[in-house]
């Protein structure tokens, strides 16, 4: 398996991660097809989305479909021949309807037809998504219930590749008449975001609970278009993703998609008081006690039990994703006191809590257990929910998190010289210093206004020093500064100190 290397009942806790950290933009098309990019606050950002590698991988079997499409002289492709007998499959045993079936094939037809007239880039996007169509079926995966967001995704990509105007990528593109999302990675076309959608949705709640600009039909629209999505795998529903990612193959889950998801159905249900939604969250419980790769649960790097961001991915333990599968089953179990929900989160939140302090490094956070450190977005959002866990359980764990993370990107570099004392005219020594944050250092060294040592370099939290050779005795001025690196605040902390030279 690839490991990938290179997101409340009382008023506070209600308002607490309800929304997006930051308003996003959204490619919004009208009925005549005019494309127009608008900020959305109930849109989430990139970060929020928390797609933490970038997807890769089809390319190549992108390449290779239209390479067996170009060389075929007669009859269908292989791919051709897979989608044809899953549509045929799903009508003989009665599990899509003789309209279904017209439709899938229609749009499956229409697409093909389309990337035969188009070109470059487009043709490209358009030949992916078909290709991944193709590679589902041919792995007999494509089973009716699949149909519907995978044919889905596919009518849209037909509809947006014939001469909408590119969205930037990872852009989010929302078609007429609809609530939905979908996003643009480049190389996969237009695909189908559950977790950036159920963030949509918690941010239209939020916005009822705080009273401002409540459209409780956009909410009931969005959840109703996400359900019609919902297909069966293994033992429970699921909200899937069909594109390559970071080496995982589709169809693949998200333990924090589903449990974000699980989260805007329960707060959907106490805001309208509908107990219907609750239905569709119960659906979904079976995914964090099922394995990965089909669920998402796993063992920890602590021994506990771990829900995963990508269920492909066993052995990378993204710590946003799993705080926040924690707070969307905490946060359902607390609406609703279903029980299911209160046990899948309390099995998980020791493991939670003993793997949060071993992702701080003292200066930063790290993505992922062992992981390489966060970007400013990943951090943020990381602070995010270490806040909301701590308002939830009121856990020391969470809350001195949370300080030492604000403290983090609100406090300059602690900075000491360390010395040494003296040196010998002509002999190189090491001025040593320490400095407590990932920073740009600079020395100067200098006698009687005369600089003898200007150097700068970048150092990690920790002892570092800067060699330098005295040309006279005498007693030398040391001025250190540091700029901390991470925050792009430009915080900087300044250290001075005396070396006798004989």
């Amino acid at each position: 398996m690839r490991v990938i290397l290179l997101a409340l009942v009382t008023a506070t806790a209600a308002l607490c991660a309800a929304g997006p950290a930051q308003a996003g933009e959204v490619l919004r098309l009208d009925r005549s097809g005019k494309a127009t990019l608008v900020e959305d606050p109930f849109v989430p950002s990139r970060a929020d989305s928390d797609m933490g590698s970038e997807a890769r991988g089809s390319a190549s079997r992108a390449r290779a479909s239209a390479s067996a499409e170009k060389k075929r002289k007669k009859g269908p492709t292989r791919g051709e021949k897979a989608v044809a007998r899953a549509l045929n499959t799903g009508l003989r045993r009665r599990s899509i309807s003789r309209s279904k079936y017209r439709r899938y094939k229609r749009q499956y037809a229409l697409a093909r037809s389309l990337r035969a007239k188009l070109k470059g880039q487009r043709r490209r996007e358009l030949q992916s998504v078909i290709a991944t169509v193709e590679a589902i079926a041919l792995r007999r995966q494509l089973t009716a219930s699949r149909m519907t967001p995978v044919f889905l995704i596919l009518e849209r990509n037909t509809q947006f590749w014939r001469r909408s105007p590119f969205p930037r990528s990872r852009g989010y593109v929302q078609f007429p008449g609809s609530q939905m999302l979908f996003e643009y990675y480049v190389g996969e076309g237009l695909q189908l975001q559950p977790l950036a959608n159920f963030k949509k949705a918690n941010a239209l709640h939020g916005a009822c609970v705080k009273g401002t600009a409540c459209d409780k039909a956009a909410l009931t629209r969005l959840l109703r278009e996400m359900v019609a999505t919902r297909v069966t795998r293994g033992r429970f529903k699921a909200y899937e993703y069909y594109f390559d990612f970071g080496g995982g193959k589709p169809p693949w889950i998200s333990g924090m998609a589903t449990a974000t998801g699980i989260q805007a159905f329960g707060r959907t249900s106490q805001l309208l008081r509908q107990r219907k939604w609750r239905k569709y969250a119960a659906e979904t419980f079976r995914a964090f006690d099922t394995p990965a790769p089909t669920g998402v649960a796993t063992r920890g790097p602590l021994g506990g039990t771990h829900y995963l961001q990508y269920s492909f991915a066993p052995r990378l333990f993204v710590i946003n994703a799993f705080l926040q599968s924690v707070i969307g089953l905490y946060d359902y179990a607390e609406i609703t006191g279903d029980p299911t929900a209160a046990r899948l989160w309390q099995q998980v939140e020791p493991e939670a809590r003993a793997e949060l302090p071993r992702n701080d490094i003292g200066d930063w956070s790290t993505y992922s257990f062992g992981g390489r450190e966060s970007t400013r977005e990943y951090y943020d959002l990381l602070l995010e929910f270490t806040t909301g866990l701590c308002h939830r359980l009121q856990v020391d764990v969470y809350c001195n998190t949370t300080r030492n993370f604000r403290d983090y990107i609100s406090k300059p570099a602690e900075l000491q010289l360390l010395g040494p004392a003296t040196a010998t005219k002509g002999v190189e020594t090491q001025v040593s210093f320490s400095v407590s944050k990932l920073s740009a250092v600079q020395v100067i060294i200098t006698l009687d206004g005369q600089t003898s040592l200007d150097k700068t370099a970048t150092f990690r939290r920790g002892q570092g020093s800067f060699t330098w050779k005295p040309e006279a005795p005498g007693t030398y001025s040391v001025s250190l500064a540091a700029k901390e690196l991470r925050t792009g605040e430009g915080l900087r902390t300044r250290e001075t100190g005396q070396i006798d030279s004989q």
